[in-house]
């Protein structure tokens, strides 16, 4: 299902299991399409803790879509790590753009908001055995 975002901006929600969402993100993530891009999955994950309770694990994040991302869309991004990790979620950011990679190597957020939620050692990337993208 693709939901209603800002002009040049769109997110598809995939609800996979009980345990997993996969999103897929295009566009421009900006101070005008952060705040919604918040309101639509904070609404998919209220929407799937109805249906299934607590048992999310894993949010999937499929960059490769995303045209920009300035310094508002990481705070949204932020903002939506600090909703899912104390639930136990852990973000997935996949197949990162150029500038989405740069902007968490400058910021120094990239383990930060793919910390895994469970606790154990390691990164996202080598735990899944995905690797990331780092082309546009």
């Amino acid at each position: 299902m693709t939901l209603h975002q800002p002009a040049g901006f769109s997110v598809t929600v995939e609800a996979v299991d009980p345990r997993t969402i996969r999103l897929t993100l295009q566009g421009v993530l900006d101070f005008e399409s952060g705040d919604e891009f918040l309101d639509v999955v904070g609404n998919t994950l209220d929407a799937h803790a109805v249906e299934h309770g607590p048992l999310l694990r894993e949010l999937y994040m499929n960059c490769a879509g995303l045209r920009l991302l300035d310094s508002s869309g990481l705070a949204a991004l932020l903002t939506l790590r600090r909703r899912t990790h104390p639930a136990g979620v852990t973000l997935h950011l996949r197949h990162r753009p150029v500038q989405l990679t740069r902007m968490l190597a400058l910021t120094g957020t990239a383990e930060y908001l793919t910390a895994r939620a469970d606790g154990t050692a390691g990164t996202v990337g080598e735990l899944t055995g995905e690797a990331e993208s780092t082309s546009s």
